[in-house]
């Protein structure tokens, strides 16, 4: 009996350990009529909701798969990507019964936004996660629970 318990409580920490986000949670409109969340620095995803924010960024998706990934300043103000990689490495994530599955993707900067076309989820809800290289930093925004 423990044993089950135990068995369970670790499948549960797992399916929960991404969803609690990385960087503070937030509550501003999307622009583009996609889900917006938090940017932060890529090493300092694991602090969760206290890693600091650095950029909010929107995600916008069609039912194609393309998917559109913008970056603002923190007063969602529509940030300029001259110093942003010319591309984007995106992570599409799914999880049945415990197993993850991962998918890369890439998107490429097309003027003020990032462009690329998703795959097709397995499952729903899915997470996909953008990182993406300013300068010397590498930037992480974790879209979380999209279906």
């Amino acid at each position: 009996m423990k044993m089950i318990l135990a068995l369970v409580m670790s499948l549960t920490m797992n399916v929960f350990a991404h969803d609690e986000g990385h960087g503070p949670k937030l509550t501003d409109a999307p622009k583009q009529g996609g889900v917006v969340t938090s940017v932060v620095q890529a090493k300092d995803a694991s602090k969760g909701k206290k890693a600091e924010l650095v950029y909010k960024s929107e995600l916008a998706r069609t039912s194609d798969g393309t998917v559109r990934v913008y970056f603002y300043e923190t007063n969602m103000k529509p940030l300029d990507l001259k110093n942003f990689a010319p591309t984007a490495k995106a992570i599409l994530i799914t999880e049945k019964k415990g197993k993850v599955t991962t998918q890369d993707f890439e998107l490429k900067k097309m003027g003020d936004h990032y462009m690329g076309k998703s795959p097709k989820p397995a499952r729903r809800p899915y997470n996909i996660d953008v990182k993406v290289k300013e300068g010397e930093k590498e930037l992480l925004a974790a879209f979380d629970n999209l279906d």
